[in-house]
């Protein structure tokens, strides 16, 4: 940035930083609908499968190197912080709107879950175990931001490794559990409670997957020595988002798990 006398005035002439990697990441962006029109309204599941997982893989390139690119320069720049606080606002209305068809469908009805769903649901031990992993891995990723404070990085990848493996424990056995439970014939259309139980788990599986790619990015990033003591704002972003998936999950177990376990006499 040059500095430009005008009649005694300084002016700051900003250069503009030219990057290829937001376009790629808006054109992955714009291929994760496209792929579900493909599958839902035009009839052609496999191409709209493919199309998904292109534009899955374009997605996370185009963020990584975004990421990576700005993470190159010597000092932490640009607003993420207060970037991830308006997402999260956001996030919170997106998962009140799915919590409030919940609880609308199940406080007006006498039985919870229907007569129709079978024994054994909502699976509780099954519940009790990953919330356990995913309350664990709230603490670990505190454990790794304290160790980046303190410019200990192998305690950093040694804690964040840790909340990776947790988080992946957690999406392993929720992948077992939607098994187990289509098995038995509980599957997405029987009734409310199994269409509001895969579309809640689901989108927030999704965010936990979300944000152990934000950790896997870190990761990178640290190994590349592009993230330390005194560039942490990618760690706290993800410890910011992480936590908030942790929160929304005691909502999950609470509304979708124990109120029907309860309710159902189990």
């Amino acid at each position: 940035m040059d500095n430009v006398m005008h009649g005694g005035a300084v002016h700051h002439q900003h250069e503009v930083e030219l990057s290829v990697w937001p376009l790629i990441t808006a054109l992955g962006s714009f291929l994760i609908p496209i792929a579900f029109m493909t599958a839902f309204s035009w009839g052609l599941s496999s191409v709209g499968l493919i199309l998904a997982g292109v534009a899955v893989v374009v997605l996370i390139v185009g963020l990584f190197g975004w990421l990576n690119e700005v993470h190159a320069k010597k000092e932490d720049a640009g607003l993420s912080k207060i970037a991830i606080i308006v997402f999260i606002i956001s996030e919170v209305a997106l998962f009140g709107g799915l919590f409030g068809g919940y609880l609308y469908a199940m406080l007006f009805t006498d039985l919870w879950p229907p007569a129709n769903t079978p024994a054994g649901v909502p699976p509780m031990g099954l519940a009790v175990l990953m919330t356990v992993f995913l309350l664990s891995s709230s603490v670990t990723v505190h454990n790794a931001e304290e160790k980046l404070v303190h410019g200990d990085m192998g305690g950093f990848k040694g804690w964040l490794t840790i909340t990776m493996i947790l988080g992946a424990l957690f999406m392993g056995f929720m992948a077992y559990e939607w098994h187990e439970l289509m098995s038995e014939g509980f599957v997405v259309g029987l009734n409310e409670y199994g269409t509001f139980f895969y579309t809640i788990t689901g989108f927030h599986g999704s965010h936990v997957i979300v944000g152990l790619v934000m950790q896997l990015f870190c990761m990178i990033l640290a190994g590349g020595n592009k993230i330390g003591r005194n560039k942490q704002t990618m760690v706290k972003v993800t410890g910011l988002y992480w936590h908030f998936v942790d929160i929304v999950w005691l909502l999950v177990v609470s509304l979708i798990y124990v109120i029907p376990y309860i309710k159902g006499g189990q």
